[in-house]
């Protein structure tokens, strides 16, 4: 039963729970304060009524901890659940936004404090991007997630009643690069360059730029004309290491044409006159693409170089990524199956390629009627 005691206009409402492990008594308490003008029988009862209410709410939370903290709570999860569940670069990117973003603001608020109205105002205040908030809250949403698995709360307060800012105005989609702009681009990259031939693996593959700057001599296959993507160069705190693709159906293999092979040969002997100044001082001697000394290429540093290389060109609206749009765009509009495409590009499934290219399918459908009319003339 709980117990009720009057201090001056409120009531401090006491609920025992018993002992938890170490023998400590388990002690629930709040404070009902009774509405303005209320006769002191009157309140009483009321009191009484919210503490029956109260009480009932306590029932079966003995393991609850909702008056942790938020940066308690989080810092629990980076150490327990992160990095021990999460790919090493994703927990590092998870870390490094709850300190940027959510621990300034939120790290003293208890658990319990915690509401869809409250979330809802901490993101309107906050002057991130509409895609950063959407990025945070996913966070956010895993935190509370865990904080309920491990029952430190009854329920999330990340429910469907939290708003999160929109965009003003619909992002404008870039475009992609047509056949003849590539191979115009493809002029710009015809001197014999390590950076040079990068660029057209890309564009001549479709493979994320991670996955190229991972690739090793042994992942190519010159008597079967085959490449294997099964790794991608991950880069966290200037640390790199290869590690797995980003799904299942990124371990994949495609086909090495006479002109990639070419390509590969070229950086196979450009890599070798290296190995013969350095030696044993040529760190990775088993990659494809290295700097210098022979260490993993910089992703971040290769995009700060590609885009100074089309900077005030034709093509400074793109990035390294365009070249793998491109690959995919003109793989459709030569009328190769969408299952294929999916294949090559190592989507989880072929709804994200057609939900990825839908303008260029649509395009491309456009073009077969026109074909079957222009047939039937």
């Amino acid at each position: 039963m709980a117990t009720v005691n009057k201090r001056g206009n409120t009531f401090q409402i006491v609920v025992s729970l018993g002992l938890d492990v170490n023998g400590k008594k388990i002690r629930k308490t709040t404070t009902y304060k009774p509405p303005e003008n209320t006769t002191p029988k009157k309140a009483e009862k009321l009191a009484h009524e919210f503490a029956i209410e109260f009480e009932r709410k306590c029932k079966g939370m003995t393991s609850l901890n909702e008056n942790m903290r938020f940066c308690d709570m989080a810092e629990w999860f980076i150490d327990n659940y992160a990095k021990n569940e999460l790919k090493e670069v994703t927990a590092y990117n998870y870390e490094s936004q709850i300190k940027n973003h959510l621990l300034p603001e939120l790290g003293n608020i208890k658990l319990k404090d915690f509401t869809p109205a409250k979330i809802t105002a901490f993101f309107k205040t906050r002057k991130y991007a509409p895609a950063t908030c959407r990025k945070v809250y996913v966070i956010l949403q895993s935190i509370f997630a865990r904080a309920v698995e491990q029952g430190f709360i009854k329920e999330t307060p990340c429910t469907k009643a939290v708003i999160l800012p929109k965009s003003k105005q619909q992002k404008e989609k870039k475009p992609f690069l047509n056949e003849y702009q590539a191979k115009d681009l493809l002029k710009m990259v015809e001197d014999s360059t390590q950076f040079n031939r990068i660029i057209k693996v890309l564009l001549y593959t479709g493979m994320r730029s991670g996955e190229c700057l991972a690739l090793r001599w042994q992942d190519i296959d010159f008597e079967n004309k085959t490449i294997h993507i099964e790794n991608t160069l991950t880069d966290v705190g200037g640390k790199h290491w290869l590690q797995p693709p980003k799904t299942k159906t990124s371990n994949r293999y495609i086909a090495l044409s006479d002109i990639l092979a070419k390509i590969f040969l070229e950086q196979k002997q450009y890599n070798d006159e290296k190995i013969a100044k350095l030696g044993k001082d040529y760190k990775y001697p088993e990659m494809v693409f290295t700097t210098d000394s022979g260490n993993y290429v910089d992703r971040s540093g290769l995009n700060t170089q590609f885009r100074r290389f089309v900077k005030d060109t034709e093509f400074d609206f793109i990035t390294l990524h365009s070249l793998r749009h491109c690959n995919a765009t003109l793989l459709i509009n030569s009328g190769i199956d969408l299952k294929i495409v999916s294949e090559l590009l190592g989507h989880s499934d072929v709804s994200t390629t057609a939900n990825v290219y839908a303008d260029v399918l649509d395009s491309a459908k456009a073009k077969v009627a026109d074909l079957i009319s222009l047939k039937l003339q």
